[in-house]
């Protein structure tokens, strides 16, 4: 059992050193999202005009692919944020989780005490503690709140890369590391508390999901039906799309 721990370690532990590529700090200049459409029609027909699928998709595939990100740039340029995004939704009512604990909502997320897998979510978070979670992750589904599945997944799959690549330290032992406080609050997860803040963001967007290979010490990853097909929302594992066969993930 041992043995088999540090090869999963080791695994997750690979695939933060070769994730999707971290939009730079330093960089100086926005995606320029109306540009990004008007010259790649094939990604508009398949992801829609969404300021922040576009986004996605750029600092996902497009940057690898060279495609340009606005007017002037150079071919796979770096970029900081988007241009002129629009406000997606105002902040408005508040839930309470089953302590009566305020957990703040906005229009279209799911309040905290209505969460669909609050059993598994919650793992060992006070109620405090699963409120902070719950308003950190709610910075990350909001944007993608009234988008398609398609983009939800990718978006929030992209975020939670983007955050493991400049914040999340890989972990297995330390306070809160299955948890979505731990990835979110503590800034230390394993690919347990990666699957588990996936499903929080997708419980929060009124998305079921499945947490594969829960409490097992194998890779873990969220799966999600969509329109009839399976998906694999997985930050850690590099991977958000349709499932080659059932439960089986392309990377492991």
């Amino acid at each position: 059992m041992k043995f088999k721990k540090r090869i999963v370690t080791a695994i997750c532990m690979m695939l933060l050193v070769t994730a999707i590529p971290a939009v730079p700090v330093s960089a100086a200049s926005k995606f320029d999202a109306e540009y990004y459409a008007a010259n790649n029609p094939d990604v508009v027909a398949e992801l829609g005009t969404s300021y922040k699928a576009l986004y996605n998709h750029y600092i996902t595939f497009g940057m690898k692919e060279g495609r340009i990100p606005y007017e002037g740039a150079q071919p796979g340029e770096p970029v900081k944020g988007i241009q002129n995004v629009p406000v997606v939704i105002a902040a408005a009512p508040t839930g309470t989780n089953e302590a009566g604990t305020a957990g703040t909502a906005a229009a279209g997320v799911v309040p905290v005490n209505q969460l669909a897998n609050l059993s598994s979510l919650r793992k060992n978070m006070t109620n405090d503690q699963l409120n902070q979670a719950y308003n950190a992750a709610l910075e990350i589904v909001t944007p993608y709140i009234g988008l398609s599945r398609e983009e939800q997944l990718m978006g929030i799959a992209t975020s939670l890369r983007y955050r493991a690549d400049t914040g999340v330290a890989y972990s297995m032992s330390a306070p809160h590391y299955n948890d979505p406080y731990g990835y979110l609050i503590l800034g230390n997860a394993s690919c347990a508390g990666c699957a588990r803040t996936t499903g929080l963001c997708l419980n929060m967007l009124g998305i079921p999901y499945e947490h594969v290979n829960a409490n097992q010490y194998s890779h873990q990853w969220c799966r999600v039906e969509v329109n009839g097909t399976y998906w694999i929302c997985d930050a850690y594992g590099l991977y958000c799309g349709p499932e080659p066969a059932p439960y089986a993930h392309p990377y492991f």
